[in-house]
């Protein structure tokens, strides 16, 4: 994972200026996505304070665009009605609710990856003034997810070897251990049965040559 130092915030900001420009919003977020696949760490651009607060307090939960969701999807660039499809229809609602209270029409979400893990994303919104994103706009986004991704990579000091030999999904159950995740909170994250939690453990403590989840963080970060 990145350091988020000045160079990601000078990163944010010319990615907010930059993904406005080509592709028109009322507003927008740049954020790092952790471990645990949240969003942090937001930089924003027209947002009232209120709005996020509100976003952060209440909503996050039900977002249907949140980093897992996104990740699920296995899109780079994820409109609000991909992410809508895929969760239940009252907490859609709610979700909804909320953005046209703040008058909110459409969202797109674009995701950065560094080895398969989502590490950062940038939010656009319209309001009623611009309308709905066409197929065409989204369409533009793709290469400027293309050119965030290698920005991203610019940022990052190079990984460990061990890190290197262990595949992306791997490297993400990794480094939610190192963080102290449950097995429970694993299979919630990644979406995931709990035996195939423990597959993916097993296989994970095999190739490391760990023997527990101790071990195999000591190993792998220390």
């Amino acid at each position: 994972m990145f350091a988020y130092d000045r160079s990601i915030s000078a990163l944010g900001k010319h990615c907010l200026h930059a993904f406005s420009q080509v592709v028109p919003a009322s507003l927008a977020a740049f954020y790092r996505i952790n471990p645990h696949l949240q969003a942090c760490d937001f930089q924003l651009q027209g947002m009232h304070p209120r709005m996020h607060s509100a976003y952060l307090n209440h909503y996050r939960h039900i977002d249907p665009l949140k980093p897992s969701r996104c990740m699920a999807t296995g899109l780079p660039v994820v409109p609000l009605r991909e992410g809508l499809a895929r969760q239940d229809e009252k907490a859609n609602g709610e979700y909804q609710q909320f953005l046209l209270r703040h008058q909110v029409v459409d969202v797109v979400e674009v995701i950065a990856h560094l080895d398969g893990i989502p590490v950062a994303g940038l939010s656009l919104l319209r309001g009623n003034n611009l309308g709905a994103f066409s197929n065409a706009e989204l369409q533009r986004l793709i290469p400027l997810q293309g050119l965030l991704q290698l920005a991203i990579h610019g940022c990052t000091p190079a990984a460990s070897t061990q890190l290197d030999q262990l595949t992306p999904r791997e490297r993400q159950i990794a480094l939610l251990l190192r963080d102290g995740v449950s097995n429970k909170e694993l299979a919630r994250l990644l979406d995931l049965g709990l035996p195939t939690v423990k597959t993916h453990l097993l296989n994970l403590f095999r190739k490391v040559g760990a023997s527990n989840r101790t071990e195999l963080v000591s190993m792998l970060f220390l």
